[in-house]
């Protein structure tokens, strides 16, 4: 009986741990009800866990600079499902980002496709 409830206790905290790790992989600070499309400049590109970065300079209609935050998905599915590796974007690369503003209107886009400038698309699947 002693072990029973050792074991009870032991799958009871593994749960109670583990389940805000679920939480964090939903899309509700992002507006996804339209996407929108940014085009600049890469400054950074951080291909790291737990989601890949980048960093764009772009100009709003007033010609100002606005920077930009993307967040795609993980390193491994991107490599897996996709075409992408730590070498796909670097400082100084034009393209456009396609994705979910979020929805506290700061400049931060939940990434759903690259367009490079050559036209190549790359999902974020």
């Amino acid at each position: 009986m002693k072990r029973m409830v050792l074991v009870l206790a032991a799958i009871f905290c593994v749960v109670f741990i583990s389940a805000p790790l679920l939480a964090h992989h939903g899309e509700a600070n992002y507006d996804t009800d339209k996407t929108i499309s940014v085009k600049g400049t890469v400054t950074d590109f951080q291909f790291i866990n737990p989601h890949v970065q980048i960093f764009l300079d772009a100009k709003n209609d007033k010609g100002e600079i606005e920077k930009w935050t993307c967040e795609a998905r993980s390193p491994a599915m991107l490599v897996r499902n996709g075409d992408w590796d730590k070498s796909t974007l670097k400082p100084g690369d034009t393209i456009t980002a396609i994705g979910f503003r979020s929805r506290n209107g700061a400049n931060i886009l939940r990434l759903k496709k690259i367009v490079l400038a050559d036209g190549k698309e790359l999902p974020d699947l």
